[in-house]
């Protein structure tokens, strides 16, 4: 009996073994794949940017900002390969080089050391600055907040703050609450729970981009019970980041990639935001 249970264990240890390897296996370095681009999104649903939360996109409308990368990488002579993570685990591959891009990143100088942002060159005092010429969009977050609260905001500061703010783990605004305003965002919520937190009173906002919050909204029919605060809480360019090791080995590639962005969406960005708005 005691040799069956030990043949029993030993099997289920290699079955999760296996399990571990094959996972490990699908995140290996995407640049022994010669001519394959492996772009990591979030594996939530941002509708008009990012359509749906499964493993693989929709060839029919997967999102804006999927349909501008997918231009840009194929008219640079790559296939393209997308995963979906959630945003820490993409950023965290992208600094173990472990896939070539992630997007939609806002730029931070300390996530410099995670990977490359499209620069501007000849940039007073040669500092390094993205180049929004070469952005996927230029976006603005907003809180949204439960109609019947007093909780509010007026550009510069905030009143009535009876439970907390919540926003996604690892975004750009969670320093912004903690560093202009000594705020500790609560980001233990995804957007659409945390939307419904709102509306039931137990947070007091959540911020979001304007029109993810408002189509999220509206798919979870909280029309009626939440409302977006005007004036906007911030603006920030949206940006594909390229990994440190894609971008020395390939700079011109890279750069490449970033070029074909910029000038596909100043073409094409309205039509591909009138296309999404008409969808039900």
């Amino acid at each position: 009996m005691k040799y069956f249970t030990f043949f029993i264990m030993s099997f289920a240890l290699l079955n999760i073994w296996s399990i571990f390897h094959k996972e490990a296996r699908a995140e290996i370095d995407p640049l022994s794949e010669e001519g394959v681009f492996v772009a990591c999104a979030e594996n939530q649903s941002y509708p008009p940017y990012i359509m749906g939360s499964n493993d693989i996109f929709s060839k029919q409308n997967p999102g804006v900002l999927v349909e501008i990368i997918t231009a840009a990488v194929e008219e640079s002579g790559l296939l393209l390969k997308f995963i979906r993570r959630p945003w820490k685990r993409c950023m965290k591959l992208l600094e173990q080089n472990k896939i070539d891009g992630i997007f939609a990143s806002i730029y931070r100088q300390e996530r410099e050391v995670l990977g490359r942002y499209p620069l501007m060159l000849n940039t007073p005092n040669n500092t390094p600055r993205p180049d929004p010429k070469r952005r996927l969009h230029r976006v603005v977050y907003s809180l949204f907040k439960n109609k019947t609260s007093v909780f509010n905001w007026n550009g510069d500061t905030f009143s009535s703050i009876n439970h907390s703010i919540g926003t996604p783990l690892g975004y750009v605004v969670v320093k912004k609450l903690q560093e202009d305003h000594g705020i500790k965002a609560n980001t233990v919520h995804l957007p659409s729970k945390g939307l419904r937190y709102v509306a039931e009173g137990h947070l007091d906002a959540y911020v979001l981009e304007s029109n993810i919050g408002r189509n999220l909204i509206r798919e979870l029919n909280l029309s009626d019970s939440l409302i977006e605060i005007k004036p906007s809480f911030a603006e920030y360019d949206w940006y594909l980041m390229i990994s440190h090791k894609l971008y020395n080995a390939k700079p011109r590639l890279a750069e490449k990639i970033w070029n074909a962005i910029g000038d596909y969406r100043e073409s094409h960005m309205q039509q591909l935001l009138e296309h999404y708005r008409t969808l039900p």
